[in-house]
């Protein structure tokens, strides 16, 4: 992980006592040091006995060891589990992966990993892939509640994108994998189990958030091979008085949205991300970019902004400076409109422009306004500069800045990775859906490295 994210913690801090023991803590009591030897002993034991139990045997090496999965990042060859965890860790390290307001995640980091693992590992083709995309993004959304589900996490501290993950990722992989209803059902109400995942991390500037849906995307893959191979579950994972929406969102019983199905349409509802930022600040991100050609290289005087109230409340939107991480400055909406009004740019070396005084004095300044009535994808920045005033709305934008087709989605990929990553795009799109899935991803992706083969890193 970058050391560029991470701060001192000079404060007084709950957690002292417990890292105390940890890093130094006085560990030489004989009785305690025996006792330990015979607990590693007793793992070892239980361990070498896994195949005394009925099906014990049969999940010990799930998804484990070499096989023919790549690592889309470095192009190792990996387990499935473990290519499902290494690809999910690379898809969500921008943070620029895609937004599904309904369940208020970012499914491209669990989703797509999982059911990509899940084509492989079946051998099948582009198209089943594509169907299991469907499935894990929509049953995510549909778990959201239209965002009451996951708003009720949230008021609980819950993140929503590593608690519904496993769900989705194990709703996509089920449906690559070819479960049955019963093998489908056992999935999915392991995987609504294992959700994790606290918005301290993000709103208190931290980066261990990197680690929350690579591990739950990891889970979820993990619950529908398990499942392939006769695990079985108990009832109402859902709606049961221990299950998804008692502990996670503390609800005794499902929203009336859950009163319909899932259906294939709700893909249609997830936007994407044009620059690495959270995507609550997205909408004004873009018209800050848009609004820096019109300021001539000035500095404005004043700067307004009016975003969606509930993106506005969100931990970590407000951040003033200073901006002591990283997460710190990627989260705050005040931090990224400065940075795009001056500069028009934002990638992750402008990040490093957190300590730079114009960049926070601009920061430190700007006006946010909460509107609940404003879309999720709609914001207005209006900048004040030697008494003219300018005001720009997101939705007078190009629609697919959020929406994306094909050529904007080129333009993206070449803008972060030039002719390479335009040259993935173009494999994966030219790809017709009878082709076998493992050859469509491994031609994309020897493509992009057969041009670079090693990725310099972004510290």
């Amino acid at each position: 992980m970058s050391t560029v994210g991470g701060a001192p913690v000079t404060a007084p801090d709950s957690l002292d006592p417990v890292v105390d023991f940890v890093a130094d803590g006085d560990l030489l009591l004989m009785p305690a040091r025996e006792r330990a030897r015979l607990l590693l002993i007793d793992a070892l034991v239980l361990a070498c006995a896994a195949d005394t139990a009925p099906g014990g045997a049969d999940l010990v090496e799930l998804g484990a060891g070499t096989g023919p999965h790549r690592c889309w990042f470095s192009n190792a060859r990996l387990g499935p589990a473990d290519a499902v965890q290494a690809n999910a860790a690379a898809t969500c390290a921008r943070f620029q992966e895609d937004t599904d307001m309904g369940s208020w995640s970012h499914p491209g980091s669990f989703v797509v990993p999982a059911a990509v693992a899940a084509a492989v590992e079946a051998g099948t083709s582009l198209g089943r892939l594509i169907d299991g995309l469907i499935v894990g993004y929509a049953v995510t959304s549909w778990l959201g509640g239209a965002g009451a589900v996951a708003a009720a996490m949230m008021t609980r501290g819950h993140r929503p994108s590593p608690t519904f993950a496993p769900a989705g990722a194990g709703a996509a992989a089920a449906r690559v994998l070819g479960l049955n209803r019963a093998q489908a059902r056992h999935a999915l109400a392991a995987a609504l189990l294992l959700g994790r995942g606290s918005l301290h991390s993000v709103g208190s500037g931290g980066e261990d958030w990197r680690l929350h849906n690579p591990g739950a995307a990891r889970d979820g893959f993990l619950a529908a091979l398990a499942a392939a191979r006769g695990m079985g579950t108990g009832g109402d994972a859902l709606s049961g008085p221990l299950g998804f929406l008692s502990v996670f969102a503390g609800m005794d019983h499902a929203p009336s949205s859950y009163a319909k199905p899932p259906t294939a349409e709700l893909v249609l509802d997830v936007w994407h991300k044009a620059l690495p930022t959270l995507g609550d600040n997205m909408a004004v991100a873009v018209v800050a970019r848009e609004l820096h050609a019109r300021l001539d290289g000035g500095i404005p005087d004043r700067v307004e902004v009016t975003m969606n109230g509930e993106f506005a409340r969100f931990p970590g939107t407000q951040t003033r400076p200073p901006y002591p991480s990283l997460t710190s400055a990627l989260a705050s909406v005040r931090f990224v409109t400065a940075q795009l009004l001056l500069t028009g740019r934002l990638d992750f070396a402008d990040y490093a422009r957190r300590d730079d005084p114009v960049v926070t004095a601009l920061a430190d300044r700007i006006e946010v306004r909460p509107d609940d009535a404003l879309d999720f994808t709609d914001a207005v920045v209006t900048i004040e500069t030697a008494g003219t005033r300018t005001t720009l709305a997101a939705r007078e934008l190009p629609a697919t800045l959020f929406h994306r087709d094909a050529a904007e989605q080129r333009r993206v990929a070449g803008e972060i990775l030039g002719a390479r990553g335009v040259a993935l795009v173009d494999a994966v799109l030219d790809a017709d859906e009878s082709d076998p899935a493992a050859a469509v991803i491994d031609g994309a992706l020897d493509r992009f490295h057969s041009a670079h083969p090693t990725i310099p890193s972004m510290r």
